[in-house]
């Protein structure tokens, strides 16, 4: 994790990021077998969410496990935030484990990821106004 003073200037680009990623995976779903698929763009969503709130604090990431401690630390004591953050560093390990040792996505898996890249975007753009 790095101090940035630029990084909250881009909050508002990190979601519309998400949005289309969510969006990318709803209608990658939607094609029916494409889960791993569905499953890291729900994740991609999800990430970027992440940066968003990050950002806000002004910092970026320099990677994707710093980004999840870096939540945790921040977010530890925020009962708005906090309940996301398990499923988001789960959907984290699972779609390294996705993209790079070829590990499959179940069709309930791929939805739950879905509908949480949503809800979680959804709330953190609440958060944020």
């Amino acid at each position: 994790m790095q101090k940035d003073r630029e990084a909250p200037a881009r909050v508002t680009a990190s979601l519309a990021l998400a949005r289309r990623f969510a969006t990318s995976a709803e209608n990658t779903l939607a094609i029916g077998g494409e889960f791993e698929m569905a499953h890291i763009a729900a994740y991609n969503s999800a990430f970027h969410t992440g940066r968003a709130l990050l950002f806000s604090h002004g910092f970026v990431e320099r990677s994707h496990a710093c980004l999840a401690v870096a939540l945790r630390h921040f977010y530890r004591d925020d009962v708005f935030i906090e309940p996301f953050l398990g499923t988001f560093d789960k959907m984290r390990v699972s779609r390294h484990n996705v993209q790079y040792g070829g590990s499959l996505i179940r069709d309930e898996e791929a939805e739950f990821s879905c509908r949480f890249a949503r809800t979680f975007c959804d709330a953190v753009d609440e958060r944020l106004k």
